[in-house]
């Protein structure tokens, strides 16, 4: 691929286009470059970038001028500098054009312009070029390097032709040719036969009959397999480096870090940088003034990385960093980079850390407004965070743009609308969170109904419109086909219901339902009764579940209630009552473990001797269900807790508790004298 760099020098090399006038159809005329200024770029050492940029552009031209000055670098053995850079570009481009000049190359007596040719030699793909690099592989006469050269060429060219003159080669009297040809073959063929040629002329039999494309495709497999071979090493070794440099980040000094981090942004694996990413992330919560500013630096410079993974973590952790030049870069990226950057950017444009010298409106104000230009990006990732960011920004003017993004024809941007709904919805959203509750994506539906939580909470809010919420949310509660969402529904009646909605909540426990949903209306159900403190709302509903058989239900009602009651002023003067009816559930239940202590409690609290022989009833009634279950140590306990009720207690009842004593001590677990 062409950098932009190589497209912005043509731009400059490049003349302007003649004029055309419209009614002609003839194609574009052919733009020469300016052959003079590339000779000076090609010949300019001191910028190797230049260098090849030039080199490429070039053997790129169509030009006679542009030929003549590459065949004259080919020919300057004394720049293996401008050879290096023209062999390359030939490379790259596999022009057949300077074929002569490169096999003359290999006469060469530097090494590293033999092998400069001898590459672009075998990517030209050319039955003439192999056949003249056969030629001089095997000419006796020809130099030792260049034959060397010519046979790596053969080597790496992938073609089968090769083979015999390569295994020729292996009988060779000289040494040095014969360890060549060796490479070259297990080059060519993916073998190790070492230098035994009856080895590689047996692997040759069972191969020579082999077609032009089934050669091709036992290469394309060799190659294959090597690459995954290849990055399977390449992972585990760039794992072993970043396990070393964890084990030294363990053991820097905490003061020394700054300089260890700006050390490990530079360094080759890409692992190694991300990592460095997130050790600045985790070291900036605790960093002092004097060493946020360094940190910003590591982390922007990061964010310009080549390799796109750890350009994207740098990006994220842009949104910790209290510096306006991670907010500009920000802005840039969400612009410029690649798909997964710009996501990025889009982020953590929304989840950005304001600087406390800047202005939290105007900042706001310019995300809001680069995030809206990023709802238009070709990409739908990139559209999704830029929506989620506009939620997490959380002021009121991004909540119109939101809304409108549920009617997006894109499953993922109208989920995304709709969570960042749930932290921007308002009264200006109420008609596009009604539209939503119909779209077809279960997930969509889901998260409406929590922005509908959200706009019900607060004040803005009519009567009306509230009881227009509510309504909508009963028909998601009973029609809606996602077991997900009835439930969501059902817990924001809890939240935002009034006893209107008990009875429709009522009807979804018991009806045939998924689990969920019938947990989440009763948990509803026990919400609107705690809010309400209204004990003659409770002790309906507490009845109906006591003639609907509907025990464990009313107990674990009265049970709640009286746990939220207590911390209720309002709520608190019928906690009495509350309790009285709590401990007859649990003893209708024989729970009288936990009934005893209640009971007690109570018993203390009774205003009147006629109260307190009541509740004093409730504790026979426990002590003798806990005798039956062979509980004699407790029932014991039980009495010496009352037992400085028990004068008040009166005649009748004092004779109960006569008996309750003597059974215990007829009871084999009695309790030592």
């Amino acid at each position: 691929m062409i950098s932009f760099q190589t497209l912005l020098l043509a731009a400059l090399l490049l003349g302007p286009e003649p004029p055309r006038r419209f009614e002609e159809a003839a194609p574009a005329p052919v733009i020469q470059p300016d052959v003079a200024r590339l000779r000076e770029l090609l010949y300019n050492r001191q910028e190797p970038q230049e260098q090849s940029q030039a080199a490429l552009l070039l053997v790129q031209s169509t030009s006679a001028d542009a030929a003549d000055l590459v065949r004259e670098g080919l020919r300057r053995w004394d720049r293996p500098d401008v050879f290096q850079a023209l062999a390359s570009a030939i490379r790259l481009q596999r022009d057949r054009r300077f074929s002569d000049s490169l096999l003359k190359a290999l006469a060469s007596e530097q090494p590293a312009l033999r092998a400069a040719a001898g590459e672009a030699l075998a990517r030209l793909d050319s039955v003439v070029v192999i056949h003249r690099l056969l030629g001089i592989a095997e000419d006796p006469a020809t130099s030792t390097g260049a034959r060397q050269a010519a046979a790596m060429a053969l080597g790496k060219s992938g073609q089968k032709s090769a083979i015999t003159a390569l295994l020729g080669l292996l009988s060779s009297d000289n040494a040095a040719l014969r360890e060549t040809a060796q490479t070259a073959l297990e080059e060519l063929t993916g073998q190790d036969f070492g230098p035994n040629p009856s080895a590689w002329q047996e692997w040759w039999q069972n191969h020579k009959d082999l077609n032009d494309v089934e050669w091709l495709l036992c290469r394309s497999g060799l190659f294959a397999d090597r690459s995954r071979r290849l990055q399977g090493e390449l992972a585990r070794a760039e794992a072993e480096v970043l396990r070393l440099h964890q084990q030294l980040y363990g053991r820097t000094p905490r003061a020394d870090r700054v300089n260890h981090f700006r050390a490990l942004s530079q360094n080759e694996y890409a692992t190694v940088r991300a990592q460095t990413v997130a050790w600045i992330v985790d070291t900036l919560p605790d960093a002092t003034a004097a060493e946020v500013k360094p940190l910003a630096d590591i982390l922007l410079a990061l964010s310009d990385d080549g390799v796109e993974a750890v350009q994207r973590q740098a990006v994220l952790a842009l949104e910790k960093i209290d510096d306006p030049r991670a907010f500009e870069r920000l802005l840039a990226l969400l612009q410029s980079g690649s798909v997964n950057v710009r996501a990025a950017a889009a982020r953590s444009l929304g989840r950005y850390r304001c600087p406390q010298t800047s202005s939290t409106t105007e900042i706001s104000g310019r995300a809001i407004a680069a995030l809206e230009k990023a709802l238009s990006d070709p990409s739908l990732t990139v559209v999704a965070e830029a929506v989620e960011s506009m939620g997490s920004l959380g002021v009121p003017e991004a909540a119109p743009i939101v809304a409108g993004l549920l009617r997006h024809p894109a499953d993922p941007v109208r989920q995304a609308a709709a969570r960042a709904l749930e932290q921007v919805a308002n009264v200006q959203t109420l008609d596009a969170l009604a539209s939503g509750l119909e779209d077809p994506v279960p997930s969509v539906r889901f998260n409406v109904v929590g922005a509908m939580a959200k706009l019900g909470q607060g004040d803005a809010l009519t009567e009306a419109q509230k009881q227009d919420l509510l309504k909508r949310l009963e028909q998601v509660l009973v029609r809606d086909g996602d077991p997900g969402v009835r439930s969501r529904a059902a817990t924001v009646l809890g939240d935002l219901g009034t006893p209107a909605q008990l009875s429709l909540l009522w009807q979804r426990v018991t009806a045939t339902e998924d689990n969920r949903v019938q947990l989440k209306a009763w948990t509803a159900m026990i919400d609107i009764l705690s809010r309400s403190a209204n004990w003659s709302l409770v002790s309906q509903w507490e009845q109906l579940l006591a003639n609907q058989k509907e025990t464990a239900r009313r107990t674990e009602l009265l049970q709640e209630l009286r746990s939220r009651w207590a911390k209720n002023e309002a709520a608190r003067q019928h906690l009495d009552v509350l309790t009285a009816t709590l401990i007859q559930s649990l003893l209708a239940q024989r729970r009288w473990a936990q009934a005893t202590p209640l009971i007690i409690d109570l018993a203390r609290k009774a205003p009147t001797d006629a109260e307190l022989q009541k509740r004093l009833r409730w504790l026979i009634v426990a002590g003798t269900q806990a005798l039956e279950d062979r509980k004699a140590l407790e029932v014991a306990q039980m009495l010496r807790d009352v037992e400085d009720l028990l004068p008040r207690a009166g005649g009748e009842l004092g004779v109960e508790f006569d008996a309750l004593r003597q059974r215990i001590q007829k009871s084999p677990d009695k309790p030592s004298p």
